[in-house]
C-alpha cells in the first residue's frame, strides 16, 4: 500500500498589537514601562511607538528583546517619528520593549502615559 498524501498548508498574516499596562509619570523617580509589541502581518512595513501624555515627558531610555519562544527581527531605529520607529524590514515579530521615562519636576502631579503602535 503506497501513495501519495497531499497536504495543503496555509499561512495567514495577523496584525501589529501592543500590550502596555496602565501607569503613570511620577515626580521624584523614573518609571520603566514594559511593552510588547506583536507585528505578524508579514509586510516588513516597520511600525511607530508613540506616547501620548497629558504632560511633557522624557524618554531617557529604550531596551528592546526578542520575546521567549518568538523569531524577531529587532526594530532599527529610523528617522524618529513618535518615540521609537523601526525601519522597514525590522521590527518583525513579538518583542518586548521597557521604555524608561524620566521623572517628573518636583511638584509635579502623576500624568498617565499612553503608548500606540501604528
Amino acid at each position: 500500500m503506497a501513495g501519495n498524501i497531499n497536504v495543503g498548508l496555509a499561512l495567514h498574516s495577523g496584525g501589529l498589537t501592543l500590550q502596555v499596562p496602565a501607569i503613570k509619570a511620577v515626580a521624584g523617580r523614573s518609571v520603566q514601562v514594559p511593552l510588547t509589541i506583536a507585528d505578524a502581518r508579514g509586510t516588513g512595513a516597520g511600525w511607530t511607538l508613540t506616547l501620548d501624555a497629558s504632560t511633557p515627558v522624557a524618554i531617557t531610555g529604550i531596551t528592546a528583546r526578542c520575546a521567549a519562544g518568538s523569531t524577531c527581527t529587532l526594530p532599527k531605529a529610523a528617522d524618529a517619528v513618535g518615540i521609537l520607529q523601526a525601519a522597514r524590514d525590522s521590527g518583525m515579530g513579538v518583542i518586548q520593549l521597557v521604555v524608561t521615562v524620566a521623572p517628573l519636576r518636583s511638584g509635579s502631579a502623576s500624568a498617565p502615559l499612553a503608548f500606540s503602535v501604528s
